[in-house]
């Protein structure tokens, strides 16, 4: 029994030595099969072009790839030119599509009165920071710049992200002052904060008014008392909206798109509970923009 003991321990430093000179050989390996299984699994929950409710657009770039988008327009023929809702999805900066806010954009259209550009962000595994802020700018002034051609109101443009869809439009914001462009207000649900969104703040780049949606199961609730304390000690136009039963996803989870996908369905932000909190949150965000435009 000893000598089997031994056998096998042996066995398995041999295997253990052999994969520590693979990996000193191929040090990008992991790293590489890490980010191709990341790919295939958000390639499956983009939708095929005859399943999509909005309507997909590349909007160019000078010297660089397009951005993708989906753009919703208001079922009622509203009197133009229209405010603009620009969202990004949440996804931990690696995960998500905006096609799985497909239905929600559908919706909320409607609710909001408002045309939805959807962006479709280059994760960081492709790209880092602060190429898909980049993105969102470029995106914002082609709209801005051929706003008669989409019936937009430059003058009402507005954003709304979840996590860290929320965190790249802050710094899309902040790139947009820059060339001296101002977002008509921003919802943030549940975004992902770190120093740079507090030095935002400090230097007088943040977006203002600012609206922060949030919840008791928040993984970044300690984290936004000094955030808030900064926006306000920069004189940002800041409200707040709470739900203390919201769980970390509960309004993107709760839609069509993902409902079918098994490794979500494992999630308690998904459930008939939730989905009312969500809902009721995006009738109060109707509220929130009307109040952004008419500033």
């Amino acid at each position: 029994m000893g000598n089997l003991i031994i056998n096998i321990l042996g066995v398995f430093l041999l295997i253990m030595l052999v994969y520590y000179i693979w990996m000193k050989m191929h040090p990008g390996a992991f790293d590489k099969k890490l980010t191709e299984r990341i790919q295939e699994a958000r390639k499956a929950l983009a939708k095929p072009d005859s399943e999509l409710l909005g309507r997909r657009m590349l909007v160019p770039r000078d010297g660089e790839d397009g951005v993708r988008v989906n753009i919703y327009t208001p079922s009622v023929n509203l009197q133009g030119p229209l405010p603009v809702v620009f969202v990004a999805h949440g996804g931990q900066f690696m995960d998500g599509d905006a096609d799985t806010l497909d239905s929600f954009c559908d919706r909320v259209r409607d609710i909001w009165d408002s045309i939805i550009v959807n962006i479709n962000y280059t994760t960081i595994d492709v790209k880092q920071i602060p190429y898909p802020q980049e993105e969102i700018r470029d995106t914002v002034l082609y709209f801005a710049i051929h706003a008669s051609e989409f019936n937009m109101d430059p003058k009402r443009f507005s954003f709304m992200g979840f996590s860290a869809g929320a965190y790249l439009l802050a710094g899309a914001a902040a790139f947009l002052k820059e060339k001296g462009f101002h977002v008509n207000g921003m919802i943030s649900v549940m975004p992902f904060i770190d120093d740079s969104m507090i030095r935002l703040a400090d230097a007088g780049a943040h977006v203002t008014p600012f609206t922060l949606v949030k919840g008791a199961a928040d993984p970044m609730k300690d984290r936004y008392p000094v955030y808030v304390e900064h926006l306000r000690s920069a004189g940002v136009d800041y409200n707040e909206r709470e739900y203390p039963e919201a769980l970390a996803g509960f309004m993107e989870y709760n839609n069509p798109e993902l409902e079918v996908i098994a490794v979500y369905q494992r999630s308690a932000a998904m459930s008939e509970e939730q989905k009312d909190i969500a809902r009721a949150c995006e009738i109060w965000m109707a509220g929130e923009f009307e109040r952004f435009w008419r500033s």
